[in-house]
């Protein structure tokens, strides 16, 4: 869900604030409750998303969303090498390729590549917070913590420099105020709060 919208505001990367949506858009589930029930549903929260990300400056096009326009299916090309090849073999050739010296014909990235990825961290967080309490399942509100979680920190910290780079070709503003703190700190949503009742959920199921 988280992917499906980014590609609904067309962002050339995949993002917490992607993440938190997806969770939205799931609907029936007690961590978008938790969110409606301070006043955040989905439709505020697009529409808050794509204004925050848009007064952040441009971002560079989604190459991606560019060859769709040609009839060109990116995502279903990359499907299918993975059902030939395996999901594994397709994600090593496109890291050769992006780790070529330049004389060699690198590319920083190319859409078979998917979009670069900023939910590594709330994912290993949300993944650390169920393996802490045994759950073998990862839930929305495991999601929802880890986007809390990194949402503390400016935009893009832990990136190593490959990352910082390929986020400021994309035009991302590393260092700037993350989106989601932006997002419910606007709608005068309290992160702490939020993520302790999160963890109180989590306790009691």
């Amino acid at each position: 869900m988280a992917e499906a919208e980014r590609d609904r505001l067309g962002h050339p990367y995949l993002g917490d604030e992607h993440l938190l949506l997806g969770v939205l858009a799931h609907a029936a589930n007690p961590a978008a409750t938790m969110l409606h029930e301070r006043g955040l549903d989905l439709a505020t929260a697009r529409t808050q998303i794509a204004r925050i990300v848009a007064d952040s400056g441009p971002l560079a096009r989604d190459d991606a969303a560019l060859l769709r326009e040609f009839g060109v299916d990116v995502t279903q090309m990359r499907r299918q090498l993975e059902s030939t090849f395996g999901t594994l073999a397709v994600h090593d050739a496109a890291r050769r390729v992006r780790r070529r010296p330049w004389w060699r014909g690198r590319a920083s990235h190319n859409p078979l590549c998917g979009p670069f990825y900023l939910i590594k961290r709330a994912q290993l967080v949300a993944c650390t917070t169920a393996g802490a309490r045994g759950e073998a399942e990862i839930r929305p509100e495991h999601l929802l913590y880890g986007v809390l979680r990194v949402a503390r920190d400016p935009l893009g910290s832990g990136l190593g420099r490959r990352g910082r780079r390929d986020a400021a070709r994309l035009g991302l503003p590393v260092g700037a105020a993350h989106p989601v703190r932006l997002l419910l700190t606007g709608q005068g949503i309290d992160l702490d709060q939020l993520g302790e009742d999160l963890l109180g959920s989590l306790a009691a199921t």
